[in-house]
């Protein structure tokens, strides 16, 4: 299998769900949006989706309805409408969940509240697939939220909102599954303004990724399983 990790800041990486690709013999395809650390001037050509088996969507510090990212954004939900035809297995994080939504008929939206910090969810047992999402807790550093497209199952919400949903096979989550101490540190080269905005510490942020290294890595490879084809 082969597949393509988009990544949209130039401080993102693909962490603990590059390691559990490359651990499972597949071939990845890293692609850069944003360049430059801070701006959100962008790439707007993506590669063919019909190329690849999956495709793994990463997150932003920028919101998916922001202007000064629309050159960008406008081509990548057409990318990931064209994915979704030619049924290749999409991953969305965080911003790369609210992307999908978008591509397919739902919204996104400033969330009630920010989550930021290792936070447990609740498994949504109506829908019958809850097995899929483990209650964590998980990475999330987010402060829009997305909505449940029309015809997707709820997987997952939280206090803030909805944390996962699957159409077809696109599964979208609000969280960051492929977070580590080296992904958190990346970060916070250029993001920890939006910590210091909310008077957030980063050091527990990074204490906790220490301890969650293996529990969270076991969470990871259970998502990505799931979500493989077979």
């Amino acid at each position: 299998m082969k597949a393509l990790h988009i990544h949209h800041d130039a401080n993102s990486s693909a962490g603990v769900i590059g390691e559990l690709v490359s651990d499972r013999g597949i071939d990845s395809v890293q692609h850069q949006v944003c360049l430059q650390a801070g701006s959100p001037a962008g790439n707007a050509v993506f590669p063919n989706p019909a190329e690849f088996d999956l495709i793994f969507v990463y997150g932003s510090r920028w919101s998916v309805y922001e202007e000064a990212v629309a050159h960008w954004v406008t081509p990548e939900l057409e990318f990931l409408r064209q994915a979704d035809v030619a049924g290749v297995a999409v991953l969305g994080m965080c911003f790369g969940g609210q992307l999908l939504s978008a591509a397919h008929g739902g919204g996104v939206a400033p969330g009630h509240t920010p989550e930021i910090g290792w936070l447990s969810i609740e498994p949504d047992a109506e829908s019958g697939r809850s097995v899929l999402i483990d209650p964590g807790p998980w990475m999330q550093w987010h402060f829009d939220c997305f909505e449940i497209p029309d015809g997707a199952q709820p997987l997952a919400h939280s206090s803030a909102g909805p944390q996962a949903f699957l159409l077809r096979n696109n599964l979208a989550v609000q969280f960051h599954p492929e977070v580590n101490r080296l992904v958190l540190e990346e970060w916070l080269i250029d993001d920890l303004d939006q910590l210091a905005d909310l008077g957030v510490d980063p050091e527990p942020l990074l204490t906790e990724a220490d301890r969650q290294l293996h529990a969270s890595r076991e969470r990871a490879a259970r998502l990505l399983d799931y979500f493989l084809p077979s």
